[in-house]
């Protein structure tokens, strides 16, 4: 469990800034300033960091706790909703053909 130790705290920290984050924006519509210009549906943006946010979350669950024979049954739904939550992420952004003046 050593080096399990150095992930799971940096990717614990990251779960929950971003779950930090979602909450932020989909109860008040806050976005990070680097965020404001590219995000035209901040509330889908919200839920995309919150998912991300219990995805990384399930996954340091089974890094830490899962027996390592089972983790696979575990870490894999967490890797479908990372990427879900990518998915969403990129709908709630503004197309890049839209951006050209930026």
């Amino acid at each position: 469990m050593g080096f399990g130790l150095y992930v799971a705290v940096p990717v614990g920290l990251m779960a929950l800034l971003l779950a930090a984050s979602g909450l932020a924006t989909l109860s008040r519509g806050w976005l990070l300033l680097r965020q404001r210009r590219h995000i035209v549906r901040p509330r889908l943006f919200g839920w995309a960091q919150l998912l991300i946010a219990a995805a990384l979350g399930v996954q340091l669950i089974g890094l830490l706790v899962i027996d390592p024979v089972y983790r696979p049954v575990v870490v894999m739904p967490g890797s479908v909703a990372l990427l879900f939550g990518l998915v969403l992420t990129t709908r709630a952004q503004r197309s890049p053909r839209d951006r050209q003046g930026d």
